[in-house]
């Protein structure tokens, strides 16, 4: 889904809630899966070529366990405030500020919201995707669930190498 800068009144903005299909905006990865039908809200307001695009997101997003393996969902509703300009000429390289990082462009009075929603619902997934903080994971030998039992696997002797650090930590 595209906005058109020319669609966005500066009296009166322009409000956009929409509803995904099953499964869209498809996200990039193949470890993560849209469940159910993701949600956008979204005000936008312009300010001469400077549109203000504030929203939220709300969807489910799938994911296996990064330890267990097991199948977990987790809902995600994300809030955004970001403005758009037109890319500008290109200036000399400067340090990017804590304001900057609100920033995106727009190409051909086009903004790509489909880019912005499939953004912030990864930036809201944990960096850590584990089912629990408990979590054992698999056996590293035979592949066991280690949260469902203990496995039958006898434990490697380690390698004689590392022999001089054990004694270390004595």
């Amino acid at each position: 889904m595209n906005i058109n800068v020319a669609q966005v009144s500066e009296d009166e903005g322009l409000t956009i809630h929409h509803l995904y299909p099953e499964g869209e905006p498809a996200l990039r990865g193949h470890d993560n899966r849209l469940i159910g039908r993701s949600k956008l809200n979204l005000e936008a307001a312009l300010e001469g070529e400077k549109v203000q695009l504030v929203g939220m997101v709300s969807a489910s997003v799938s994911f296996d366990c990064d330890r267990c393996l097991k199948p977990l969902t987790i809902p995600v509703e994300q809030k955004f405030d970001l403005t758009y300009v037109p890319p500008a000429g290109i200036e000399e390289e400067k340090e990017l500020g804590d304001d900057d990082l609100l920033v995106a462009f727009y190409t051909d009075q086009v903004i790509d919201v489909d880019d912005l929603v499939r953004e912030q619902i990864e930036l809201a997934l944990p960096m850590s995707r584990i089912c629990s903080k408990g979590c054992r994971g698999l056996c590293p030998q035979c592949g066991a669930n280690l949260n469902e039992g203990d496995c039958a696997c006898v434990p490697a002797e380690p390698d004689p190498r590392w022999a001089a650090l054990r004694e270390l930590k004595a």
